[in-house]
């Protein structure tokens, strides 16, 4: 069988250094890919410094120019963005990079695949069906689809697709309720880890021992994902338990409003956090010409502002780091903080924090009920409340023994249900019985699959 995925423009695939999407599609198609033989694609301009054609533990990368054509598009679209919609959110619009999805669809045309699995983007779609009529074409939704969305042009794409999986129930069963026709042919494929990177046991005695202790966060920087209430808490934490540290990981890149909350329903939320997508674009001037702070007028700028003076030693926003350092940070985390303030698709660090053994308090988010077991491997708190997700952090500083048996149950739960292997065995299955094969049984499934 051989088997295609098809990622967005923006994503970076290849360690060290990926987006959250790109980093889904690396995990299950190296862990597919002593089954099939798997090509993936991606824009070379996201994935810098590789060739266009790749190959690493069995998989063909494909990285694929943009056009000067695509190039002015989305230079149109960005300035059209400064004075309001014109289109639909970026993922879903027939303007994103239009040309990379035709140049995607002739390549997989030559390289004749049964299965075509296409990552989020939904525009990609009828350009691969018309020129791939007898593929079996999978769409992956990693967050939901918002009432922004043009639903009659969606409905129009999915009757080009014979699977419609999402990263979790949450997704899945809002899917389905939107789209009842595609109901029996959507399902739940949840994200993984890779068990390899996470092989070592965490040793709980030696982190007893440190006399300060870490809360950790990992992931966008950007007002969906909640650090501003996570700052707001740590002010908070620190006056009871001033023995500890925040260090921030991540790039810092606003998502749109547009990809993260629905118009219909979060309006309030919405105004609330208006100055967070308020650019100063004298102030990013100024950084641009080096005349003020690199981080000047952005949502990292406020984030830092916040923080008092006497606790400003304590927080790090560290950027974007190595693959390996950002696993070494996972284990050296006393607790793992995830404050979403939007419905996480899925949310893939929280569940990697787990699998290095460290408990996590998190929002109440989407599918954060879905990997998170709340008061057996960490907390769920509500959204956008500092005083809730402080008051978690705080039992697990004080409390080494509740702290260490929910990061032992954490680990447990994400090394037995949540890996690449688990995914990539489901979905070599679900492949099959798409193109019509009879499923292998148990017994003689490759051997990547039984590790």
């Amino acid at each position: 069988m051989k088997i295609a995925f098809v990622n967005q423009p923006i994503d970076t695939i290849l360690p060290p250094y990926q987006t959250s999407v790109g980093a889904c599609t690396y995990g299950v198609a190296c862990a597919i890919a002593d089954s099939c033989d798997v090509v993936v694609y991606g824009a070379r301009r996201s994935n810098k410094g590789l060739a266009s054609d790749f190959f690493h533990r069995n998989v063909n990368f494909r990285f694929l120019p943009f056009t000067w054509s695509d190039r002015i598009v989305d230079g149109v679209r960005h300035v059209c963005s400064m004075v309001g919609r014109i289109t639909s959110p970026n993922s879903s619009s027939s303007w994103h990079f239009p040309d990379f999805g035709r140049q995607v669809a002739i390549d997989l045309q030559k390289a004749q695949c049964d299965v075509i699995h296409i990552q989020h983007c939904s525009p990609y779609v009828p350009v691969i069906r018309a020129l791939n009529p007898s593929a079996k074409i999978v769409l992956h939704l990693h967050a939901e689809w918002f009432s922004q969305n043009n639903p009659a042009l969606l409905r129009s794409r999915l009757q080009s697709v014979d699977l419609l999986t999402t990263v979790s129930e949450y997704v899945t069963e809002k899917t389905r309720l939107a789209y009842p026709a595609m109901a029996s042919r959507c399902e739940t494929t949840y994200n993984g880890i890779d068990a390899a990177e996470f092989r070592r046991e965490r040793n709980y005695p030696e982190a007893g021992r440190s006399k300060e202790k870490l809360i950790l966060y990992a992931g966008a920087i950007s007002p969906h994902k909640g650090l501003h209430v996570l700052v707001e808490a740590f002010r908070l934490v620190v006056e009871r338990y001033p023995n500890v540290r925040l260090k921030i990981i991540g790039p810092q890149g606003t998502y749109s409003p547009d990809e993260t909350f629905d118009d219909n329903e979060d309006r309030t939320l919405l105004e609330s956090l208006a100055p967070f997508y308020t650019k100063d674009y004298r102030l990013r001037l100024k950084a641009r010409l080096s005349l003020a702070p690199a981080d000047a007028g952005t949502y990292l700028s406020y984030l830092k502002s916040r923080v008092p003076p006497a606790a400003r030693d304590k927080v790090v926003f560290a950027g974007l780091i190595p693959r390996p350092e950002l696993i070494e940070n996972y284990y050296a985390a006393d607790v793992f903080a995830f404050p979403p303030i939007w419905n996480e698709g899925f949310g893939l660090p929280p569940l990697e924090a787990m699998a290095a053994g460290a408990p996590v308090v998190a929002s109440r988010s989407g599918a954060t009920t879905e990997t998170i077991k709340d008061k057996e491997t960490g907390y769920l708190v509500e959204k956008n409340d500092p005083r809730a997700l402080a008051s978690g952090i705080l039992n697990l500083l004080e409390n080494d023994d509740l702290a260490q048996r929910m990061g032992r149950a954490g680990r447990q739960r994400a090394m037995e249900r949540f890996t690449w292997d688990r995914v990539a065995e489901g979905m070599y299955k679900r492949y099959q019985g798409l193109c019509g094969m009879n499923a292998q049984p148990e017994s003689v499934l490759t051997p990547s699959f039984q590790r």
